[in-house]
């Protein structure tokens, strides 16, 4: 049976079983595109490759920056510098998602199509990627803002400062809840003499993803749901640059993960989709699964933005 966008289900039609090794392959294959291709804050920090295989964590190193050339000059001793590393762990945890397709779809004439499945499997990817991203906010060391306060362009200022004063070089990002957007963009608005803001044009957008608001100050301005508070009362944003917060996704079956062969729905080694059929409730599910790990890489290449949670 010739493969389409829809996917299906019901008498007279291939199911979900039959179609499974031409659905797999179709959906392996824009998976795999769109996982390495966001266009949301996951492109501010940066996607580490899973090695660790048989194991949970995978220990990274980092090379510190050695730092500038000296002219000792003519006949002078050159002291030779420590080269140094550092170390970090990636624990990755097992995120899934189920999906049940009732007997009575086929009813109502309906199809499962395929584009629209992979569109929002891959939503609920990238929004968990983004949640765990700002969940390691509230771990950086430096803090700039105050809890329970709006937040204002002097606190943004303040946490560029504790970035230039780490040496941190590469564009920055500012994430922030839509409440300290709007806290900020009023501060600024009340400025003289400030750096003009450059909104997002529809061309960035498209490369950005909706999330991205536009520039000030060197600074990528992205806007997410996802931004948490400290439990009391304030939200907790990021400014980072390249290299602060680390990510990667494992192979689901080099994880230990052995699924029957007639039971996947679609294999794209980071992301796996299995079925089950529970024929006395008259229901099919789909179960996503991937393993997901999120770092703090560099601490000092990072900056909490605290402010309050009160529209």
């Amino acid at each position: 049976m010739p493969v389409t966008n829809a996917l299906e289900y019901g008498p007279g039609a291939g199911t979900l079983e039959t179609m499974g090794g031409a659905v797999a392959e179709v959906l392996a294959a824009e998976v795999l595109e769109q996982l390495y291709d966001p266009t949301d804050i996951r492109a501010t920090v940066t996607r580490l490759p899973w090695t660790s295989m048989g194991s949970d964590t995978m220990s990274v190193t980092q090379d510190a920056v050695p730092g500038g050339f000296t002219a000792p000059g003519q006949n002078a001793t050159l002291a030779a510098t420590a080269y140094t590393t550092a170390h970090f762990d990636l624990t990755v945890s097992a995120f899934r998602k189920a999906f049940a397709i009732d007997d009575l779809i086929p009813v109502a004439g309906g199809a499962i199509d395929i584009d629209r499945m992979v569109r929002n499997l891959m939503q609920g990817v990238a929004l968990t990627i983004t949640d765990q991203i700002c969940a390691t906010f509230g771990t950086f060391t430096n803090v700039a803002g105050t809890a329970l306060v709006p937040l204002s362009v002097d606190d943004i200022y303040d946490g560029m400062f504790e970035l230039t004063e780490a040496l941190n070089s590469g564009q920055a990002a500012l994430v922030l809840h839509p409440i300290q957007y709007n806290d900020f963009i009023s501060s600024l608005r009340s400025e003289t003499g400030a750096a003009q803001f450059m909104p997002a044009t529809g061309e960035l957008l498209g490369q950005r993803g909706p999330g991205f608001k536009g520039s000030w100050m060197n600074l990528d301005i992205y806007v997410s749901d996802s931004v948490g508070t400290n439990g009391a009362g304030s939200y907790q944003g990021g400014l980072y640059t390249p290299g602060a917060i680390a990510y990667s996704l494992a192979n689901v079956q080099s994880m230990g993960v052995h699924v029957p062969a007639a039971n996947v729905l679609m294999n794209a080694g980071e992301l796996l989709v299995e079925l089950d059929r529970t024929a006395s409730d008259g229901i099919s599910a789909a179960y996503a699964t991937m393993f997901l790990g999120v770092s703090i890489a560099e601490n000092a290449r990072g900056v909490e933005i605290l402010s309050t949670a009160t529209a």
